[in-house]
């Protein structure tokens, strides 16, 4: 019985082969369409928490964009052509893909990524702010841009302006790097324990692929993480014991990333009163 050394990706030298499928196709029509705004830059997030956020900031959700993520936000009393927010398209690299190549095609050319993620060290707590310096490339996406290797890297510049906004407000953070797979319910102890030796802040299921294709197409992209739940605290898997902490958490990422892709807009800030106090996951 013969066998046959496995690769990732299968195909060899997939990295050289032509795309069957193009953005510009799936796009076309917001291209030829000069009504449809198209922001210089995006900030891409997931939690459903940051509509209520968005709305008392002045974003109104504009919808009627033809591609997979249907929708933008954009602030009514600013330039609408300077910063929007896309999200609601669901987790996972293989969306967060799909966002970033079409919005690309479309003209954007700075994006930050906000999410919840998990924590690895006991010392960050629920709702931290983790500002990412590297990415572990343990999803399948970014293998099918360039071949293997064990971080993917955010760019240094805006992951810069990112740090300056949070040292110039005064808010503590926390910069490390973060550990991307798609296996959300395959998260070993063993595999957690190693990370966290090795320095890894957060756990999550996009950055790595994210850097990866905003290198390839040559855009910006950096990276902002709240806490969301504890993979090893007391050797087991914490989740938040509160809504407001996530809330308060993804308020503070989406103040810092609007000052720094919009520093003339005008956020006005409005308290969001959210005491319950329910269990929540990394996904709400």
């Amino acid at each position: 019985m013969s066998f046959t050394h496995a690769t990732f990706p299968n195909h060899p030298a997939k990295h050289q082969g032509t795309p069957l499928i193009r953005s510009e196709s799936v796009v076309r029509n917001l291209l030829d369409n000069s009504d449809v705004i198209v922001p210089e830059c995006v900030i891409i997030g997931y939690s459903s928490r940051l509509h209520a956020l968005l709305e008392a900031r002045g974003f109104h959700n504009v919808r009627g964009y033809s591609a997979p993520w249907h929708s933008m936000w954009l602030q009514e009393e600013s330039d609408p052509s300077r910063v929007g927010v896309v999200e609601g398209f669901g987790f996972g690299a293989p969306n967060a893909a799909i966002v970033i190549e079409e919005l690309t095609t479309l003209g954007v050319r700075r994006f930050i990524n906000v999410g919840l993620a998990g924590a690895l060290p006991n010392e960050v707590d629920f709702g931290d702010v983790v500002l990412c310096t590297a990415a572990i490339r343990d999803e399948g996406v970014s293998h099918h841009y360039v071949p293997a290797a064990r971080y993917a890297y955010p760019s240094m510049g805006l992951t810069d302006e990112l740090r300056q906004a949070l040292l110039s407000k005064g808010d503590p953070f926390t910069e490390g790097m973060t550990w991307t797979l798609d296996a959300v319910y395959r998260e070993t102890v063993e595999e957690a324990l190693a990370y966290r030796e090795e320095g890894v802040v957060t756990v999550e299921m996009e950055a790595a692929a994210l850097f990866t294709i905003a290198e390839v197409l040559g855009v910006e992209i950096a990276s902002l993480f709240t806490a969301s739940d504890h993979l090893l605290a007391e050797s087991e898997w914490r989740p938040a014991p509160n809504k407001q902490l996530l809330t308060d958490g993804l308020g503070r990422i989406l103040d810092v990333s609007l000052k720094v892709l919009s520093p003339e807009g005008r956020f006005e800030l409005k308290p969001l009163l959210d005491n319950g106090a329910e269990t929540e996951g990394p996904f709400t």
